[in-house]
């Protein structure tokens, strides 16, 4: 006997086993994990994240303008034979190998620091496309926080409709085993029920879509056979109050990291010091040249006079001091006239940004006061409400309830708590919005 039961005990471990790999994975993630893992995995982040090194490239660049530029040739090839001096020569009918080889360097000595002002636009370029990521990170967490708290209002609302649904079925029970109850009233009451049906159908689809796009903005693929739940098993949306600071603490954020203002100010420094180069470039540069020539065979007599030139045995070494200078009839006035009206329009869009982003921070602001006290006013609607239907409960289980006063109960309860949920919704948007419209996160709950 206790062979048998040992043999159930294992079978059912190993069926046990067998169900749990064959069930669907489970993903238990928070709105802060969440942004975490999109931050990382995103390849909207991703494909901008190589620009900044991209740009970086252009300092090796730059290095490279200013060394030596050093030129080298080697090579050999057949000469024919012939002996001689500038008087005369005959030919030897033999033939050989000539080796050639030459170097050239030119060595820029002072060139008015146009190098570094070079190296320091190209760092802020460099910066400025880094920017440009923290500027496409900042959307993509907006977005994920729209899906994510869409996901967690949709499960709200799927929860409260499954609640009325068994509601109205223990409504519809107890008018049918009333005797009295009219059947008008329980057909209404059907028709209702078939109508919360219908919405439930509907927000079942609202709440997939909202995890796909949950998966989809943290580089996760969302299949049949994995699912996103959340941590703390919280399904459904909560009013997290914050504490709001003063304005202009978000006015001082906001001019600190906004990524369009970075982009202009370091816009406008990049600018200048390209300006500044070309200003420069007008001038000589300021430089040493250094060439050495070598040639070698022995099927034509070496001249020993050195003021004969000899193209076929010669080892010269020259070097000197000079200055390069580049003259243009107005190219240089035309790129130093096109970059002082570059400085000047960006100088121009950093001042209208700064007033209208101050607007755009004003409205943010205001949005989660409003959404603020609009979800402590529903909250009480909400609380009035559930007390009125826990009324016609009790009055539905002794049957003294018309079809048309439970109806207008649960309708007005599903206006109200439609209608709180989505304030909620709004309140975690609008803080999510206060974040975006600084530059950088801000919100209490995610920061802390």
């Amino acid at each position: 006997m206790r062979i048998y039961l040992l043999v159930l005990i294992l079978l059912a471990i190993s069926l046990r086993h067998a169900f749990a790999e064959d069930a669907p994975s489970e993903r238990v993630i928070g709105i802060k994990e969440a942004i975490s893992l999109a931050l990382k995995n995103n390849l909207e982040v991703k494909s901008e994240s190589f620009k900044a090194p991209i740009a970086a490239t252009d300092l090796a660049r730059i290095r490279g303008e200013f060394f030596p530029k050093i030129s080298t040739m080697a090579g050999a090839g057949p000469i024919n034979g012939k002996k001689g001096n500038y008087s005369g020569y005959q030919d030897t009918n033999t033939w050989g190998v000539e080796w050639v080889a030459s170097i050239e360097a030119k060595i820029p000595l002072y060139v008015w620091g146009v190098e570094n002002n070079l190296k320091r636009a190209a760092t802020l370029n460099t910066e400025l496309n880094r920017v440009d990521v923290t500027k496409k990170q900042n959307e993509i967490v907006l977005k994920l926080k729209e899906a994510f708290y869409g996901w967690q209002y949709a499960l709200s609302l799927l929860d409260f409709v499954s609640e009325t649904q068994s509601d109205l079925d223990s409504a519809v029970k107890a008018l049918e085993d009333k005797k009295s109850s009219k059947k008008e009233d329980i057909l209404r009451l059907e028709v209702f029920k078939y109508q919360i049906e219908e919405k439930k159908i509907e927000i079942e689809k609202t709440v997939k879509l909202a995890a796909l796009g949950v998966a989809f903005y943290i580089g996760e693929s969302l299949t049949q056979d994995k699912k996103i739940t959340f941590k703390n098993e919280r399904g459904w949306i909560e009013f997290d109050q914050r504490e709001l600071k003063d304005f202009n603490y978000y006015l001082e954020i906001m001019k600190a990291h906004y990524p369009d203002l970075l982009k202009v100010s370091k816009g406008i420094e990049a600018k200048s010091e390209l300006l500044i180069s070309e200003k420069k470039m007008e001038r000589p540069y300021f430089g040493a040249l250094l060439k050495y020539d070598y040639a070698k065979t022995n099927q034509r007599t070496a001249q020993k006079n050195p003021f004969i030139n000899d193209s076929f045995n010669k080892s010269d070494v020259a070097f000197g001091l000079g200055i390069t200078w580049d003259i243009d009839f107005g190219v240089k006035a035309s790129k130093i006239d096109k970059l002082s009206l570059e400085i000047a329009e960006l100088k121009s869009k950093e001042a209208f940004a700064n007033e209208g982003l101050t607007v755009l921070l004003n409205k943010s602001y205001m949005e989660v006061q409003e959404t603020e006290a609009r979800s402590t006013a529903l909250k009480k609607a909400y609380k009035s409400a559930k007390k009125w239907l826990t009324n016609i409960g009790t009055s539905v289980s002794l049957g003294l309830t018309p079809a048309k006063d439970i109806i207008d109960a649960y309708t007005t309860r599903a206006l109200v708590y439609k209608d709180y949920y989505e304030s909620i919704y709004k309140y975690q948007m609008a803080w999510a919005n206060l974040s975006n419209a600084t530059g950088t996160e801000i919100d209490p709950i995610l920061v802390n």
